[in-house]
């Protein structure tokens, strides 16, 4: 709901918002799709007073429908650098990253330096295009972009040489000026970025096939020719949307770029810090945003899992540059991760999952044996990890602690089961020793639940 071209018949006066406001209520009593029409009309009308009253009355309908909705300008304009954004909580100085709450005066600043021309062009032809077509949106908005590059270096130049201006603008972060630089030479490349990600997997890309492998090497290497440093902020963009970075450090080290081998191992260098010192963050965040073991196990683990998966993707490239400060990033990173594993997933999981499945009388419902399994599933995850994170020991005890705990708790419970008739395990007996023997099995493999299961037959036959 932007600025753009004026609709063909006149708009009532912006007096009279009440007019809007019935227009909104007529339309929804019309079917879904002459609803979606008249919603798409008025949107080209734009961000204007006089038609907020419309679109309020349609909220509800639009809730329940979820139209693909135009993108704002300033959206379209730091759409290229999106992979690169953090919230104030979570952003990190010197790492070439964004701070979201630099964005709004960043575009209060910058379009005073587009021409007008340029916005509403822009805006016009998004209204003929569908919305979730990034190769289109990229064609179409190579101008602003463009614009935004020079728009961009007065800014940074007016912030340099006038302080009132940058504390007006930015208050006193003196980390604005790299963010500034980050965006603008991401704008740099921009119609490559939104391109290379209309071609790619979406975020987090696990996995490149070998078509996309050679796109992403034809566009470092016809880059590279214009001038090796215009690499660096496409990197920066597709290392950030991929789960595997490592794979995106080695492909540099494969392709020729234009410049000289110490350029280039330059580049490499600030990407490999640039990568570990991403991983760092991202660990550093979700530990921050998931005390304890109270939340998902799963999301947990799957956190673990990729952020590890991450590490050890840039191991052979890392042990290559033979640089101090970048391996003791990885060594930081890695005992970072640790750290989140033992404390997050491991440190009181055997209580949970005893609690999940001991705590109450009778049997545990569906849901109770269902939390359970993904206590034991998580810390079964967590050893896979073990190895690479080095704290072999610590998982392996606390997964010796929760099977004996497991073992222990079910052998109580089948002591005191109900019997049948003729002196046999019951039905709830059977249960239970059923839901013990799948925590064993997770835990320690279906060789030693099997080994349970013959003993506990026998026991309590």
């Amino acid at each position: 709901m932007n600025d753009k071209s004026k609709p063909a018949s006149p708009a009532p006066t912006p007096g009279k918002p009440s007019d809007w406001a019935a227009l909104g209520a007529d339309v929804l009593r019309l079917p879904d799709r002459k609803l979606l029409q008249i919603y798409r009309l008025l949107e080209q009308v734009g961000d204007k007073p006089e038609i907020s009253d419309a679109f309020e009355a349609m909220r509800p309908r639009l809730t329940t429908l979820r139209p693909p909705r135009r993108p704002a300008l300033s959206r379209l304009f730091f759409l290229p650098a999106e992979d690169m954004l953090d919230d104030a909580l979570h952003y990190t100085r010197r790492l070439n990253r964004i701070c979201r709450a630099t964005l709004s005066p960043c575009w209060t600043a910058v379009k005073e330096h587009i021409p007008a021309a340029v916005q509403q062009e822009v805006q016009r032809e998004m209204g003929l295009i569908d919305y979730r077509d990034g190769a289109a949106i990229a064609v179409i908005c190579e101008p602003l972009w463009q614009a935004g590059v020079d728009a961009l270096a007065k800014v940074m130049a007016e912030c340099q040489n006038n302080l009132k201006y940058k504390l007006n603008l930015f208050g006193r972060d003196e980390d604005v000026q790299r963010q500034l630089d980050t965006l603008r030479q991401i704008l740099a490349v921009a119609v490559r970025v939104e391109k290379l990600k209309a071609a790619l997997p979406p975020r987090p890309i696990i996995d490149l096939a070998e078509s996309h492998v050679e796109i992403i090497r034809n566009n470092l290497i016809e880059l590279g020719k214009e001038e090796a440093a215009l690499t660096q902020p496409l990197l920066l963009v597709l290392a950030s949307r991929m789960q595997r970075p490592g794979e995106l450090l080695r492909m540099l080290g494969e392709v020729r770029l234009g410049g000289t081998a110490a350029e280039k191992e330059t580049l490499t260098k600030e990407m490999s810090g640039y990568v570990v010192g991403n991983l760092l963050r991202q660990t550093t965040d979700f530990d921050r945003e998931n005390p304890g073991i109270t939340g998902d196990l799963s999301s947990l683990a799957a956190a673990a899992e990729r952020l590890t998966d991450g590490l050890n993707s840039v191991n052979d490239t890392v042990q290559g540059l033979r640089d101090k400060e970048i391996t003791s990033k990885v060594k930081n990173a890695r005992a970072e991760i640790a750290h989140f594993v033992l404390k997050n997933i491991c440190a009181d999981v055997d209580k949970g999952l005893t609690e999940a499945l001991f705590s109450h009388e009778g049997l545990p419902s569906d849901e109770e044996v269902k939390k359970a399994e993904q206590f034991a599933m998580a810390l079964r995850r967590s050893s896979k990890l073990a190895g690479p994170l080095g704290i072999q020991r610590e998982v392996a005890a606390k997964i010796t602690e929760a099977r004996t705990q497991v073992v222990n708790n079910t052998l109580a419970t089948l002591r005191n089961a109900p019997r049948n008739r003729d002196g046999s395990m019951g039905p709830e007996g059977q249960r239970q020793m059923f839901n013990g023997l799948r925590m064993v099995e997770i835990l320690a493999g279906s060789d030693e639940a099997e080994r349970l299961f013959r003993e506990w037959k026998s026991q309590f036959r």
